[in-house]
């Protein structure tokens, strides 16, 4: 790392503190929890549970999560998650050591980094302490789903590195970095174009050797584009969720917006108040354009090298810039353009003369950073704490309404969650989350009803959307409709995937029409996908009991209350089930149980009792 001399310890020995500061400014993340898309991706996604898939991982991309449409190819993101689920299945400490671990490593290969490109050693830790410190590297650090970013970079600097050490010679450590890179997110396709960029200005043009060192970088990203083609053609072309027009234009304003945050890391927020730009003349895209040609402009006059630490913020942000996505602008699309900031404040600070303070005033920004960034972890504490604070900040996106409606639902708030469900639709009326979302709250508010009505339009809006299909399916079981909510379960079936939550909902409708055959061939499917879920062995236990299987229908209800200590339902059906059996004092510890842990309608407790007290009575079996 272009260490030398006697100072090359010293270095060392600041490099390992460097780290350790890092360290324990995310000290406060590790018991943080799960987040919005780590639900699909991690906590349901019955792929990473085995490690005998891991080979799959390289060839199906559904893989990536339980979610049909959600397909992502990022094998060893998910060979990480899998290993995580290994070690300490959903304890979430576990995930975000990792997480904490991979932001370490990119901090140190990025001294690395910086040392090769001819900073100072003493100028390198400084500004890889500001990347490690830095208030937008939290989002990748504390969303555990973000995890390809900081792999990407981790790779991508790698990959750098070591092509830069072997001055323009074909590098294989270069390669296998560059390909693990493609392996975790498609954003290191830009490797390639940021190698063109380096060569261009550090003078590495040599006509045949210049191709020799480039090209297989080249024919591994159009092979990599290749492998997942059907992806790039939905998003780009068959089904964008913008036109490129208006994408080019609306990115053109985030550019202005992602170097706002760059230069003022404030305020800090899971969902930036941000709109998709109506055309070119609106006013923040005319000024973005101005802004932009005039930077560039400033830059070809400053120097090839300010012109290069530039184009990586450009370059590092070409797959977001391109791709319409649904999320306009968020902060861990800045974690690698993160590192081209950094070398163009460092090429300034080294380009002029530091004054005799400068110092003590960085020394100062530092500390300043940290603790935005220690307050950032707290925010992303739990899905309470990190949508609360989304709301306050960006009262006019959908989103964190509806993540603060579901939150007041289950905590019982339940005007708090329906006001919030309507203001989402008043924001965007062909919301069909928020529809859906409005149909789970009157269902458990019985207003039926309004719950089918409110289904019902989210399937107007969105045919194919699952979540709805499911709930419509339910309400429909719930209320005797057996053979209507069986339809709409099928219907869904293919559209679903290897969702343990159908099938379990299926097989709960064969279950209630007495079809117990089919009940327990579909519960069994969902078991395949989720042995873990309790749920799911009860309502097998009640297929099976309804068939006459009784020893295995207790097998299945004590495998839920293993499960689920406090499964207070699954003890009543083994009290229920041991009485038929005559096992009378079986029979008077799962009531016991029923009634230390069940919280619902007091009559239930009464009938356990009467039970109890029956048991009691009768002579025994002799």
């Amino acid at each position: 790392m272009n260490l030398q001399g006697s100072s090359a310890y010293g270095n060392k020995l600041l490099l390992l503190l460097l780290l350790g500061v890092i360290a324990s400014v995310y000290a406060n993340s590790f018991d943080n929890s799960f987040h919005f898309d780590d639900d699909h991706s991690i906590v349901a996604n019955p792929h990473i549970r085995e490690l005998g898939n891991i080979p799959a991982f390289f060839t199906n991309p559904q893989m990536f999560s339980r979610n049909p449409g959600s397909e992502m190819y990022r094998p060893l993101v998910l060979i990480s998650y899998a290993l995580n689920y290994r070690l300490g299945e959903y304890q979430p400490r576990g995930y975000h050591l990792f997480n904490v671990g991979i932001h370490l490593l990119v901090v140190l290969v990025l001294f690395g980094v910086f040392a090769q490109f001819g900073f100072r050693p003493e100028v390198a830790l400084a500004g890889s302490l500001l990347f490690g410190i830095f208030p937008l590297a939290s989002e990748p650090v504390n969303y555990i789903s973000s995890r390809s970013e900081s792999l990407a970079a981790l790779f991508f600097l790698g990959s750098l590195l070591f092509y830069m050490r072997k001055e323009g010679k074909i590098s294989p450590a270069s390669l296998l970095f560059f390909v693990a890179g493609l392996l975790s997110k498609s954003v290191v396709l830009t490797l390639p174009v940021l190698l063109l960029l380096y060569d261009w200005v550090w003078g590495k043009w040599k006509g045949a050797d210049f191709w020799r060192s480039h090209w297989p970088y080249w024919v591994g990203g159009a092979v990599y584009v290749g492998g997942i083609s059907s992806l790039v053609r939905e998003a780009i072309i068959q089904a964008p969720v913008r036109s490129l027009a208006d994408q080019a234009a609306t990115q053109v304003k985030a550019l202005i917006y992602y170097a706002k945050l760059l230069f003022f890391p404030q305020p800090l927020n899971v969902e930036h108040q941000f709109f998709e730009a109506t055309g070119w003349w609106e006013g923040g895209v005319f000024l973005g354009g101005i802004c932009v040609l005039s930077l560039a402009f400033i830059i070809s006059r400053g120097g090839r090298e300010g012109a290069f630490w530039c184009g990586w913020m450009i370059i590092g942000l070409l797959p977001t810039l391109i791709v319409p996505l649904n999320v306009l602008v968020n902060e861990r699309r800045l974690y690698l353009p993160l590192v081209g900031f950094i070398g163009f404040l460092m090429w300034l600070g080294q380009r002029g003369e530091w004054r005799r303070n400068s110092g003590v005033l960085l020394g100062i920004a530092w500390i300043l950073l940290a603790v935005l960034t220690v307050q950032r972890n707290q925010v992303w504490r739990d899905e309470g704490t990190l949508w609360r604070d989304a709301l306050e900040k960006s009262p006019l996106m959908v989103r964190p309404l509806l993540r603060m409606g579901s939150l007041n639902r289950v905590e019982g708030r339940l005007g708090e969650a329906e006001k919030g469900y309507l203001k989402a639709l008043e924001l965007d009326p062909k919301s069909a989350p928020a529809y859906n979302n409005l149909g789970n709250l009157y269902r458990e508010q019985e207003r039926l009803e309004e719950a089918e009505q409110a289904y019902g339009k989210a399937l107007g809006i969105a045919p194919r959307y699952v979540e709805a299909q499911i709930n419509l399916g339910t309400l429909c079981s719930r209320q005797g409709r057996f053979d209507e909510a069986i339809e709409i379960f099928q219907r869904a079936l293919p559209l679903a995937g290897n969702r343990e939550e159908i099938h379990n909902n299926l097989g709960t409708a064969y279950l209630r029409k007495g079809d117990f055959s089919r009940a327990e061939g579909t519960l069994r499917v969902a078991i395949s996908l989720n042995p873990d879920e309790p749920s799911i062995h009860r309502n097998l236990g009640g297929a099976l009991e309804g068939q006459g299987r009784w020893k295995e229908a207790v097998a299945a209800y004590q495998r839920a209350v293993e499960l689920q200590t406090t499964y207070a339902r699954a003890y009543y059906n083994l009290g229920i089930l041991f009485e038929k059996m005559g096992e009378k004092e079986k029979a008077g510890w799962a009531y016991q149980n029923f009634i230390r842990f069940w919280r619902g309608d007091s009559r239930l407790v009464e009938n356990a009792r009467e039970r109890l007290s029956r048991l009691a009575d009768s002579p025994p079996k002799r």
